[in-house]
């Protein structure tokens, strides 16, 4: 039996029977899918077991702690204001706006247990884009730091239906109608749970798209999407250990006290799943007001932190301060990427700087499916680097040609998901990105091999169509990415009078780094044909544009290539 037949035999027994994961049919609405037999029936049945973890650290935010008992105090008393102060029912919305602050998890998860719809805005929005979002999900409350209220305030006007306001971290001046701490002070009940009855299907998020292809659209997700993450991200670690012991090596044992680093938003689908299973195993998050590299290694030294999952530039920053103080680190177990696509100079990183002692994996998923689709554990990332994984025991993937049939084993089409993860669709839109069967057309091409791993090639609107060719910007990025003078790179097309597009880079080169156009040419041209391999170039030390979530801004980008004469060399920095 290989390896592949041998997860299957494991997934296949984990999920038969009645087991931990256990599946069965149910009907989501038109469509019947599998589901967890064994599956919480809410968020709020998750978040209310946070409890029993006591007095054990649930929240460091840099210098302040807070225990699981103190933070269920005020989930509980914030939840209580929601419906008695603020007259927050089943089904209204309740948006959250700040940087990662340990009130922002204390407001999610009293939204959710009350049966609000809890709508996380992304805190890079300016004034005018929090607004929209706030004016079309119709939201009543708004629990914000200093910067996005006192943003939102200057825009009350256009937002009647927002009640009030609730300001997380003032400073001297309260902007809010209502400040956080003041109006906890003044509450000291517990929401009683079973004044509000829940059912999987009662919608429980609305996550907005980070907009890379238009305004962003709002993904209305069910307590049974979250939950169903939650549970294929566990049924994933069982089966990896399972694997790992067939092989005849023993997995390590869980950390007494698992200890994570939130290096990135909470309203990304890359990190909100693990704030909602925190309460689960009693997971300690450590937020950052801020990414800062030292400061990382810092306290990720000093709350021995031994897990955390990173956009890859966050990550090469954070390898690279690692290599630069010689800090060893010894309590970080897995350093895992997200959020965008690695290379496989950045994974093989991973594996030479911890010397092994440090595992890794990724997952591929998308705002509309409240999490990762597919996942990969360390020992097949470290040999198929630019692999996003295999199906998780809900999900079913198709790769789909551009005549709407399945395409064979590796060859590229768009990937359509199905799954009781996936959102019900989006709010007031219907862009025909969910289908009456089900699925839902994510944009992106891949290819899926012969063991069932998933390839990202490229999103379709970014393949470069040069002279009649397809060109997967994907492919030509991680060839340039290994040139030792590369920090960053990202490709786009950009218009020719004859060929149609031609193939042009923006590359961020490494500090003290010299590299030309040519040379950078050449060292493509080992690996490429010679119509994928740029033709224009844009070298600097400076980053490329990214969102919150980590994605190049390929628009900007095709921006500054559009200005005249862009540079072609890099100078030392």
């Amino acid at each position: 039996m290989n390896e592949t037949q041998r997860r299957a035999a494991i997934i296949a027994r984990l999920t038969g029977g009645d087991g931990d994961f256990a599946l069965r049919p149910a009907r989501i609405g038109r469509v019947e899918q599998l589901v967890y037999v064994h599956a919480p029936s809410s968020l709020r049945e998750i978040m209310a077991g946070g409890g029993h973890w006591g007095d054990r650290r649930a929240i460091t935010y840099e210098d302040e702690h807070r225990t699981w008992a103190q933070h269920q105090d005020t989930v509980g008393r914030f939840a209580t204001l929601l419906t008695d102060r603020y007259g927050i029912g089943k089904g209204d919305r309740v948006a959250i706006a700040m940087r990662n602050h340990p009130e922002w998890i204390a407001a999610f998860a009293a939204a959710v247990s009350v049966g609000a719809v809890c709508v996380p805005l992304n805190a890079w929005w300016t004034g005018a884009e929090l607004a929209d979002a706030l004016a079309d999900c119709g939201a009543r409350l708004l629990v914000a730091d200093r910067e996005r209220t006192e943003s939102v305030q200057a825009r009350r006007g256009e937002l009647p239906a927002l009640r009030a306001v609730v300001e997380v971290r003032p400073g001297e001046v309260v902007r809010g109608d209502d400040e956080w701490n003041a109006v906890l002070a003044g509450e000291r009940r517990r929401f009683e749970a079973d004044t509000v009855p829940l059912a999987p299907d009662d919608d429980a998020t609305i996550l907005y798209t980070s907009g890379t292809s238009g305004r962003p659209k709002g993904a209305v997700a069910t307590h049974r999407a979250h939950l169903t993450t939650m549970m294929n991200m566990r049924a994933h670690a069982v089966v990896e250990a399972e694997l790992a012991r067939a092989r005849g090596e023993e997995p390590p044992a869980p950390p007494p006290r698992p200890t994570m680093l939130v290096t990135g938003p909470m309203f990304h689908v890359a990190y909100l799943p693990r704030v909602v299973s925190a309460a689960v195993t009693g997971l300690h998050l450590v937020l950052m007001y801020r990414w800062d590299a030292r400061r990382a290694v810092e306290l990720i030294a000093r709350e021995q932190v031994d897990s955390l999952t990173a956009v890859p530039p966050v990550a090469r920053g954070l390898m690279d301060e690692i290599e630069y103080t010689g800090t060893r680190l010894p309590s970080l177990r897995t350093v895992a990427t997200g959020g965008a696509q690695s290379t496989a100079a950045l994974v093989g990183r991973i594996a030479t700087l911890f010397e092994g002692r440090t595992g890794t994996g990724t997952g591929y998923g998308l705002t509309e499916t409240t999490g990762a689709m597919v996942m990969i554990g360390s020992r097949d990332y470290f040999r198929r680097p630019l692999s996003v994984g295999r199906a998780l025991p809900t999900t079913q993937l198709r790769v789909v040609g551009p005549d709407g049939t399945d395409v064979g084993t590796d060859e590229v089409g768009e990937a359509w998901f199905r799954g009781p993860n996936l959102a019900r669709g989006y709010w007031k839109q219907d862009t025909g990105a969910f289908t009456a069967e089900g699925w839902f057309r994510t944009g992106d091409l891949v290819r899926r091999d012969a063991d069932g791993f998933v390839h990202i090639v490229d999103r379709i609107k970014d393949v470069v169509i040069r002279g009649g060719e397809n060109v997967y910007c994907a492919e030509v990025e991680e060839r340039l990415a290994d040139h030792p003078a590369v920090e960053d790179v990202s490709v786009v097309g950009v218009p020719h009078v004859h060929l149609g597009e031609e193939v042009a880079a923006v590359v961020q080169v490494r500090p003290g780094a010299v590299v030309t156009a040519e040379d950078l040419r050449t060292h493509a041209g080992l690996r490429l044909a010679p119509f994928k391999i740029p033709t224009r170039f844009l070298i600097s030390a400076d980053p490329l544009p990214r969102n919150a979530a980590g994605k190049v801004l390929k628009q900007e980008l095709r921006g500054l290539l559009d200005k005249p004469s862009p540079l072609t060399r890099s100078e030392p920095s």
